[in-house]
């Protein structure tokens, strides 16, 4: 836990606001996810904004924190800000079904092991919907070589950073 908690911070010590994925990088995203019911996140100011790649897609949610976990809802606006200081709509309509997830991460090795922000929730969403195709998504620098995983950690499928993506062996 102590090796993550390092990594988190030298991941975490850059802040690049409204980095969306490169045109090239954009176009094989969109093929990967186009016409497939898709759980995105709304980015913070650290994360990379998938919005745009994703501004065509009909059948879109997002999450929601509910208690101590992650849910599926349909996204729709106005948002509000979550106690993680995260947005999320305002009225939520639970949505079950989704095929594809798009996950941010503190940190993500070409393999598809993510390292997130410490509490678990997309780990715990992750495996509740194991069927589901997994997309992580981070800046070019936060892709690392190696992390500490443990057991509850869920990898993905594809991990793309703003300039290039991978597939991973899973």
């Amino acid at each position: 836990m102590f090796k993550k908690n390092i990594i988190r911070r030298n991941l975490l010590n850059h802040n690049f606001r409204n980095v969306e994925l490169s045109d090239d990088i954009s176009n094989i995203f969109y093929e990967l996810v186009n016409g497939k019911i898709i759980c995105t996140y709304i980015p913070i100011s650290s994360e990379i904004n998938v919005l745009p790649a994703l501004s065509s897609s009909i059948f879109l949610n997002t999450t929601f924190v509910d208690g101590e976990n992650l849910q599926i809802c349909t996204y729709s606006e106005p948002f509000i800000e979550n106690k993680f200081g995260v947005l999320q709509p305002k009225i939520l309509t639970p949505n079950f079904d989704t095929e594809v997830f798009i996950v941010p991460g503190v940190g993500f090795t070409k393999f598809g092991d993510r390292l997130g922000r410490g509490g678990g929730y997309y780990d715990a969403l992750l495996k509740e919907n194991s069927e589901a195709l997994k997309i992580g998504i981070c800046h070019d620098f936060q892709l690392v070589d190696e992390l500490p995983i443990e057991e509850h950690d869920i990898a993905m499928d594809y991990v793309f950073t703003d300039k290039n993506y991978y597939k991973s062996s899973i």
